[in-house]
């Protein structure tokens, strides 16, 4: 289901005597990274809304990732390589309410922070004979990340600003482990994966008043799931559905800046088979599903396809 995960992190407090304004733009910047490292979805094509409601953030992702398994070079260990692209728009919304008359007037800051992100990466796959898949790898990702106050013109100028002098570097290094054990019972096939992912992250800000700096965090995960037998068949093609759940939990800086340290992932993906017709495609899927923690909500629509060989 899930077999690739996009994007970074980071985290500085070392900076000088800012203004509320440059604080926002700081805080906003940290959270669309970090964000961006957890919250994208690692299937397909999709995109997501989230609210980090402690932080009173809001962000709009939009993610293209891949993931290819070589042929095995042996009967249990086969390469494979992954990586992706993706775009994000944060804004933060800082109120303060105030009283006059009466009537209750609220007082806003609105900024905007716009991430544009590319990865490429892989590793190595060995299958054990305890029935469990273990995984390991490495990954570099280069983002490119811009702060502005002005929140109109969301996505329509995405590709003219990305050339904009005025967006930073960054360079993350990505580290994972993983492990998967599947089995079949009665028809159904249920799956148990854990996986450990850590990001560093270095960067030199363009900014005024902000310094250069590195950061690190690492998340941890545990996911389950059942995938069912054939609910509609159409000769040899057939649909199945996969509901599943996920356990995340955070260390590093990125806690400073989400304000919680763990969250989980509900979904359900829906599957359609396609042994023979086309070749170059195993099935294709669509993927909806939802996050909750005590400080984020959100959601993530997905759309793929499992590459055959």
């Amino acid at each position: 289901m899930h077999k690739l995960l996009i994007l970074f992190l980071l985290l500085p407090f070392t900076l000088f005597a800012q203004t509320p304004e440059e604080e926002t733009a700081q805080k906003v910047y940290l959270a669309n990274i970090n964000t961006l490292l957890i919250f994208t979805q690692e299937s397909g094509l999709s995109s997501g809304k989230y609210r980090f409601t402690k932080a009173n953030f809001k962000m709009e992702t939009y993610t293209l990732p891949f993931n290819y398994q070589l042929e095995p070079f042996n009967e249990k260990m086969n390469w494979f390589v992954n990586g992706g692209v993706g775009y994000s728009i944060t804004k933060q919304i800082t109120s303060t309410p105030s009283t006059k008359s009466g009537n209750i007037i609220e007082l806003t800051h609105d900024n905007k922070l716009k991430t544009y992100s590319g990865g490429l990466g892989g590793g190595l796959r060995y299958k054990s004979d305890w029935g469990i898949d273990f995984s390991g790898g490495a990954g570099l990702i280069y983002s490119r990340v811009g702060t502005s106050v002005n929140p109109s013109n969301d996505a329509g100028d995405a590709i003219k600003d990305f050339f904009d002098s005025n967006y930073n570097d960054n360079l993350t290094y990505k580290f994972f482990l993983s492990a998967d054990h599947e089995k079949e019972l009665f028809g159904y096939k249920t799956y148990l994966r854990a996986s450990f992912k850590l990001y560093e992250t270095k960067s030199d800000f363009t900014f005024t008043e902000l310094s250069g700096f590195r950061a690190q965090s690492n998340v941890s995960s545990l996911s389950m799931g059942v995938e069912s037998a054939p609910l509609l068949k159409y000769e040899e093609n057939s649909v199945t559905l996969e509901p599943y759940v996920k356990m995340n939990f955070l260390q590093g800086d990125i806690q400073d800046v989400v304000q919680f340290n763990r969250y989980m992932s509900l979904g359900v993906l829906a599957y359609y088979n396609t042994p023979q017709t086309p070749s170059w495609a195993e099935r294709f899927y669509l993927e909806v599903s939802t996050v909750r923690a005590e400080g984020l909500e959100g959601y993530n629509v997905g759309i793929g396809f499992t590459i055959d060989y």
